[in-house]
C-alpha cells in the first residue's frame, strides 16, 4: 500500500473519530423550534456536550435518545468525506468542499428533526466555503460560484415571496452554498444539482401521500433534498 493510498483509507476513520461528535452535538443543540434557545441540555438537565455526542446519541445520565439515529449521522458525513477524498480534488479545493460537506450534512439533519435551517450554521458554511476556494486562486470559477449562489438564492426569494412561506427563508439562504458548490464548476452542474433535488423532493412527497404517511397540505423539509442533489451534481464533475 502506498503512502498516499494509506492515508485516503485512514483519513476517514480519523474524521469519524475527530470530527463526528462535533456534528451530532452541532445538531442536537440546533434541532429547536423558531423562538426557542438553543438546546444545551437533556430533559434531565445533564448536558448535550460531551454526554450526547456519542455515535449512539444518547445521555449519558439517563440515556435519553438525542439528536439523530444511532451511526446515521457519523454513516453519512463519514461517506461524504471519503467521496471527496476519491474525487481528486486536493489542497485548498479539497478543504474548501471538506468544509461544505460538513456544514451541509448538519443543515440536512437540523432540517430533517425540526423542519429548520439555521442562519448562522448556512452562513458559516458559506463564508468558510468562499474563503477556502478564494485561496485556490482562480479567480473565474470563484466569480462564477459567487454569481450562481447569488442567482439562485435570488431566483428562492421570488418563490418564497410569492408562494406566501410556502417556501422558507432558510432555504433562500441555503441556495447560496447550495449553488455555489457546483458553480465552481460550472452553471450546468448547478442547473443538474437543483432538478435533481426538486424532482427528489417532489416524487418522495408524492410517494408519501400515496401511503398515507403525508397528508394534504402537510410538507417535507426540503433542505436535504435540494442538498443531495447538489452533491449528486459535484460527484459527477
Amino acid at each position: 500500500m502506498t503512502a498516499t493510498s494509506a492515508r485516503t483509507t485512514a483519513a476517514p476513520a480519523l474524521y469519524a473519530v475527530a470530527v463526528t461528535p462535533l456534528l451530532r452535538w452541532l445538531v442536537a443543540h440546533h434541532s429547536t423550534e423558531p423562538g426557542q434557545r438553543w438546546r444545551t441540555r437533556c430533559g434531565c438537565a445533564a448536558p448535550l456536550w460531551p454526554g450526547a455526542c456519542g455515535p449512539a446519541g444518547r445521555c449519558t445520565s439517563c440515556s435519553a435518545r438525542i439528536g439523530p439515529a444511532p451511526y446515521l449521522l457519523e454513516a453519512t458525513a463519514v461517506l461524504a468525506a471519503a467521496t471527496l477524498l476519491v474525487s481528486g480534488r486536493t489542497g485548498w479545493e479539497l478543504a474548501a468542499y471538506m468544509w461544505w460537506a460538513t456544514g451541509m450534512v448538519v443543515l440536512a439533519f437540523v432540517d430533517l428533526a425540526v423542519m429548520r435551517l439555521p442562519h448562522r450554521l448556512t452562513a458559516a458554511t458559506t463564508i468558510g466555503f468562499l474563503a477556502l476556494l478564494a485561496a485556490v486562486g482562480d479567480g473565474a470559477a470563484w466569480w462564477r460560484a459567487i454569481a450562481a449562489g447569488a442567482v439562485l438564492a435570488a431566483f428562492f426569494a421570488a418563490v418564497a415571496v410569492a408562494s406566501r412561506g410556502q417556501l422558507g427563508w432558510g432555504d433562500v439562504a441555503l441556495a447560496v452554498p447550495l449553488a455555489a458548490a457546483p458553480g465552481w464548476h460550472s452553471a450546468t452542474a448547478v442547473y443538474t444539482g437543483c432538478l435533481l433535488g426538486l424532482a427528489a423532493a417532489a416524487v418522495t412527497a408524492l410517494a408519501l401521500r400515496k401511503t398515507g404517511r403525508l397528508q394534504r397540505g402537510g410538507h417535507l423539509p426540503l433542505g436535504p433534498f435540494l442538498i443531495a442533489g447538489a452533491a449528486a451534481a459535484l460527484v459527477w464533475q
